[in-house]
Parts: structure tokens; sequence; C-alpha cells
């Protein structure tokens, strides 16, 4: 069972119509929105500026409320998406504005929203998996962390630092970030810096090259199957005309016949005719 069924955060099920699936999917942005806004009042409440409006508060939950509705009306099998949609329902039900569940009370419901992240989670992990698994990338991740902590290491025994500092280094070094708060002081340490940057501009471009030929490629994906739908859409219609075409010269071709039989007859009667008045 997915993980996102399993907590009740499905969403609109995949087997339901392509309305059901299209008003989800803009309710799924409406509630990613809504999301963050949890996610700011839950952080802000940790500070001196906490966000208690209560217009944010009911505008949130009437985000969640109208997605449930919405989508129950739109889905044919509403017993299935109340199933994979169960803490949807209850937090609509707990976090209603009528109700109040005191300061610390209601740091846990808003918290508990947090929860349907998972729903976005799960896509982001499909696709980053398919990213590891194109072109070996995940291969790439794997060097690239024994590149950043080997060379980190090296950096700490030849500048004396602790690893941590060498790692760091290592890191906004390969990344072509270079915050510049931990620099070579030493000859050594410099001439090991100009192999680093150079090695670690290549190696990152590896990094950035797999990513993007992934989106590109998932874009490409997206073209060929609409050119290949497209495709099959017109040889269901050419293929249609055909059998219009057909029935349509068969009908011709029984009039004629009939219309030949017609004649035929036509002219023996003539020729009989003629016959018997000689």
């Amino acid at each position: 069972m997915k993980i996102n069924v399993l907590l009740g955060v499905a969403g609109v099920n995949k087997l339901e119509s392509e309305k059901a699936l299209k008003v989800g999917r803009l309710f799924q942005f409406l509630v990613l929105l809504a999301l963050l806004v949890v996610f700011a009042q839950v952080v802000m409440s940790f500070t001196d500026f906490a966000i208690e409006a209560d217009w944010v508060t009911n505008t949130v939950w009437l985000v969640f409320f109208l997605e449930l509705v919405v989508n129950l009306y739109n889905v044919k099998n509403r017993v299935r998406y109340l199933k994979e949609n169960w803490l949807n329902v209850l937090i609509v039900v707990i976090a209603f504005p009528g109700v109040s569940w005191g300061s610390e009370w209601a740091l846990i419901v808003r918290s508990l929203r947090l929860l349907l992240f998972v729903r976005f989670l799960t896509s982001f992990f499909k696709d980053f998996i398919s990213i590891l698994n194109r072109n070996r990338f995940g291969q790439i991740l794997v060097a690239s962390a024994f590149i950043i902590f080997g060379a980190g290491a090296l950096f700490a025994y030849i500048e004396d630092k602790s690893l941590w500092d060498g790692v760091w280094y290592s890191l906004v070094t390969i990344t072509t970030v270079g915050y510049g708060d931990i620099v070579p002081t030493t000859q050594s340490g410099r001439v090991f810096g100009i192999f680093l940057i150079l090695f670690g501009v290549v190696f990152f471009s590896l990094v950035t090259a797999n990513i993007a030929a992934f989106l590109i490629g998932s874009e490409q994906r997206k073209l060929e199957i609409d050119i290949l739908d497209y495709m099959k859409a017109t040889e269901k219609r050419l293929i249609s005309q055909q059998l219009m075409n057909d029935k349509h010269v068969d009908r011709i071709i029984q009039h004629m016949s009939s219309e030949i039989k017609e004649l035929k007859i036509e002219i023996q009667k003539i020729k009989h005719d003629k016959e018997s008045s000689r």
C-alpha cells in the first residue's frame, strides 16, 4: 500500500475521470499554498512574530474544506476517496474555525496539516528516483560524496584544520560557491585548491547536466506522447472515414446495379414489343 494512501492524503485516484483529476490538480496547487502558510505559522509561533490573524486561519481551513467538498462532488467512487483521504476529513473537522483548542493544541492541529506534504513528497521522490536511475546518476552522487569527503580530509591535513572545515571548503569549492570563510593559507594548500577547482568544475557539471537532461527529457517524452496520441487519433479518424467511404461506394454500386437491371428489363420489354408488332 502506498504511504500517501496509508496516511490518508492520496488525493484524487488516477482511476477517476479526467475532469476530476484536472480539478484535483488545481486544488493540489491551492493546498500547497495553504500548507506553506501553515508552515510559516508553525515556524513563526516559535518567534516573537507569531501569525495569529483569524482571517489567515479561516482562509487556510476554507481551502482544505473546498478541496474535500469539490473533489467529493467530482469523483465517481466517493467511498474510495474518503478512505484514501481520511486525514483530509479529520483535518477539516478538527480545524473548524468555530472550535477553540487553546494556544498549545492549536499549534498541534496546525502541525497535523503539514502531513499533507507527504502527497507532494511522494511525487518528488518518484522523479528523484528516476533521476538517480538515469545515466548512472546515483553512482555519480555517491562518487561526489567520496570526493568531497576525501578532498576535505586531505585539505584539513594540509592546512592543519578540522575535518569539518576541510569538508566545508571542499564542498563550496567543488560547487563553485566559494564563500571565502575558509581559504588555504599555505603554498601546498593553494596548489591543492587549484586542482580541486579545476576538477570540481568538471565533476559538478556532470551533476547539473544529468538534472538538466532529466528535465529536458521529461518535456521531450511528453511531446512524443502527445504526437503519438495525435497520430493514433488521426489513424482512427482515417479508418472511420474509410469505412464511411466504403459504405457509400457500396450504396452507389448497389444503386447502379439496380438501375442497370431495370434498364435491361426495359430494353427487353421494348424488343419484345417490336417483335410483337411485326
